[in-house]
């Protein structure tokens, strides 16, 4: 009886050291998200003193990068979150352009110093540039795309208008053909006054 509520004891412990662990995790998480969050919300409203609060002493220089009109992000989106030896990358997406429909997909990188996150600025800028060649590289091919269905359209019209155009030639040749031959008007007779004596 003994043996059985020590080995109910130690499966107790081990549960209870499992759900604090899980506790933990769940709070970096939560922490790293809201410092990401607070860190693109004062980006976007301009506020570089807060967003140099919330990043690395280190990598507070490229917040210029950031405080630049032709970003000119109008929202952002974070997603998934990857927590390991102290680093913590949060999937992002930038919404920028004149509609605020070009989209800029990033990680933003954070690191933690004396228990508190802080976003590493030039490592997510290193993640936004590969992030905007691929939205890029995705915009193009989507314009390429809309493009080629214009030109199979285009061409499309083309080639039916020719293949009316020629319908139409050879009905109008078949018409001509079906007409019987009209007669030739004859020549006048020559005058009198014209001939060589």
């Amino acid at each position: 009886m003994k043996a059985k509520l020590y080995s109910i004891h130690w499966l107790f412990v081990g549960w209870l050291c499992l759900f604090s662990l899980t506790a933990c995790s769940s709070s970096a998480e939560q922490d790293a998200r809201q410092v990401a969050n607070a860190f693109w919300e004062a980006v976007l409203q301009d506020d570089m003193e807060k967003a140099k609060t919330l990043a690395t002493w280190d990598s507070t220089q490229y917040l210029t990068l950031l405080h630049n009109k032709k970003l000119s992000a109008r929202r952002f989106e974070t997603g998934e979150m990857k927590i390991e030896n102290g680093l913590a990358e949060v999937a992002t997406v930038l919404y920028g352009g004149e509609k605020g429909d070009m989209q800029i997909p990033l990680r933003t990188v954070l690191t933690l110093h004396e228990n508190k996150w802080l976003v590493d600025v030039q490592k997510t800028l290193g993640s936004m540039v590969s992030g905007a060649m691929g939205a890029v590289v995705d915009q193009l091919n989507s314009f390429m795309q809309d493009s080629l269905k214009g030109l199979d359209s285009s061409l499309s019209e083309g080639i039916d208008k020719l293949g009316k155009s020629l319908q139409d030639s050879m009905n109008g040749l078949q018409n001509e053909l079906a007409k019987p031959p009209e007669q030739p008007n004859e020549p006048p007779a020559p005058s009198k006054e014209a001939q060589p004596i």
